[in-house]
């Protein structure tokens, strides 16, 4: 029952919050409109005696003399017995000076001596007040008071002296005060019975049908299947009761069909248990089979490895012999060549037979042309060797830049090439020195090589992402995008037509190697024929 007696107190208690709210809300707001108009009743209750009664009240006062003095106080006493919250009664002139106060007689304070002495009110906000012709109301209400200054127009229209009133809230506050118990205690009233009332009305239309609801469920967790509950109530509860009754027998039927099936899917489970039996033993042999074919690839695996092994040493066998052979077919070569190089040019300037001068000229090309190609390939199997070391150091890329295009500054010059360089001071590069200067020399004297007369060539440098990216752009002859693929193929030149000298297709073929040795990169690029070609390579940025 503990959790019925949940439900009931989280129904019950904010219904009855709720009624707590509202009848608070109300009382609250009965209060303060009976408080405001009373309040208005009685200001102008305040503002009418003071209006009707100015008039007496000085006439009275500029007759005391002659009438008697105690005559204008019984007067001033009838007049304050009108209204039981008048404070006090005085009467002021225009300079706020005080000619008679009320208060001093009900204080026994009074003395004719005080009124031939000059007394002022007390702010200089009254004395202003006392000097206008127009009677002003002020409330002050944190003394609970209001303030009222009638000036008394004489029928010659002057105005010479005012009353003043101050009447006391205290009659209002009291009443405010019964009115707030008042209320309270009705209301108090009120709430006990409709609590009363809700709860009947809820523990029998709600807490009952509840209750039996929960005694068939906790009938049915115990397995009692087919339990029904009894509800007449045709409401929401009623309509639930229906549903558990109707589930409550459904579950009954389900259980039954369950049974029949578990008997049968027991009858299955043996069969199939039989058959994964002879199964398990077909898998066993399989099993077994498998086993020695493992064994088989093993001893296989192991021979194709001391295969692999005996070709990769073949290979790097021939690899070294390969080596071995360019650089003795190198020094082989350079060997005749190097007199060659020397004589022939000797020989061709001593020549005075045109024909034979001509034929010198053409044998001198072919010697410098095949000890180019000597020189490139020993250099292209020198940075294809993994013996082969780069000697890096800090180097500033301008600088050194600015110095190997001094030392080309010929080619440049006999061309016509306008160079810009671009790059700024603060780039400091990781690099091999005279790789760098081989590098630089073999791209620049491409650039002027398929350069046009007269054209351009920029060098420029960016940071990127811990390298430098640099790219060397000329307005040269230009390529396709299937030149691009095969710049760098060793023996490969761009421009087939032409059969000079001076190129034997490594130079990039070199600047790759370089640019790999240095861990960087290398691609190039080109808008097309005719509009020049740009190389980008990378460099790793100096760190200290």
């Amino acid at each position: 029952m503990r959790r019925f007696h949940t439900l009931k107190i989280k129904l019950i208690v904010p219904v009855l919050f709720i009624l707590i709210i509202v009848f608070v809300a109300s009382s609250l707001m009965i209060i303060d409109r009976e408080y405001n108009a009373a309040k208005t009743t009685f200001i102008n209750n305040a503002e009418s005696l003071a209006i009707l009664s100015v008039e007496s009240l000085i006439e009275n006062y500029e007759y005391y003399y002659e009438s008697g003095f105690y005559i204008f106080i019984e007067f001033v006493d009838n007049l304050m017995s009108l209204n039981p919250d008048v404070r006090f009664i005085q009467v002021v002139d225009v300079n706020g000076k005080v000619l008679f106060d009320s208060s001093e007689i009900e204080e026994g304070k009074f003395s004719l001596q005080n009124y031939q002495e000059d007394r002022y009110l007390s702010s200089n906000d009254l004395i202003k007040r006392a000097g206008l012709s127009t009677a002003t109301t002020e409330i002050d209400e944190n003394k609970r008071v209001i303030d009222i200054i009638q000036p008394f127009i004489s029928d010659f229209g002057g105005h010479y002296s005012s009353g003043r009133y101050q009447f006391s809230f205290s009659s209002l506050d009291d009443m405010t005060q019964g009115m707030i118990f008042s209320i309270s205690v009705y209301s108090a009233i009120f709430m006990i019975v409709s609590f009363f009332l809700i709860f009947v009305l809820f523990n029998r239309f709600i807490s009952a049908p509840v209750g039996r609801l929960i005694k068939g469920v906790r009938q049915m967790s115990k397995g009692e299947l087919g339990f029904e509950v009894k509800l007449n109530s045709k409401d929401e509860l009623g309509e639930l009761s229906s549903v558990f009754n109707n589930m409550s027998l459904a579950l009954k039927d389900t259980q039954d069909q369950l049974k029949e099936y578990s008997k049968t899917l027991e009858k299955q489970v043996d069969e199939r248990t039989k058959e994964l039996e002879e199964k398990n033993k077909y898998l066993k042999q399989i099993n077994k089979d498998l086993t020695i074919t493992r064994k088989n690839l093993n001893t296989l695996n192991k021979n194709l490895e001391n295969m692999v092994k005996q070709r990769t040493q073949e290979v790097d066998d021939l690899l070294r012999q390969k080596d071995e052979f360019i650089n003795q077919m190198g020094h082989d070569l350079k060997t005749p060549l190097m007199p060659l190089t020397t004589l022939i040019p000797l020989l061709e300037q001593k020549e005075k037979d045109s024909k034979k001068k001509k034929w010198l000229a053409v044998l001198n090309r072919n010697v410098y042309y095949m000890r180019n190609l000597v020189v490139k390939t020993l250099e292209l199997a020198k940075l294809n060797s993994p013996k082969t070391k780069f000697t890096l150091e800090k180097i500033n890329l301008k600088d050194e830049v600015e110095r190997i295009i001094e030392n080309n500054k010929t080619i440049f010059e006999n061309k016509s090439i306008e160079l810009k360089n671009n790059i700024s001071n603060k780039y400091l590069i990781k690099a091999d020195k005279l790789r760098l200067e081989e590098l630089f020399s073999n791209i620049l004297e491409n650039s002027v090589k398929y350069n046009i007369k007269k054209g351009k060539i920029f060098i420029d440098a960016a940071k990127d992402n811990g390298f430098v990216k640099i790219s060397i752009r000329d307005t040269g002859i230009g390529m396709s995008s299937e030149q691009i693929k095969s710049i760098f193929d060793e023996f490969y030149k761009a421009d087939k037509s032409r059969h000079d000298f001076d190129s034997i297709g490594l130079g990039l073929s070199i600047c790759k190697r370089i640019i790999e040795k240095h861990n960087g990169k290398i691609w190039a690029e080109s808008p097309g024929p005719g509009k020049g070609t740009t190389i980008y390579f990378t460099f790793q940025i100096f760190k200290r």
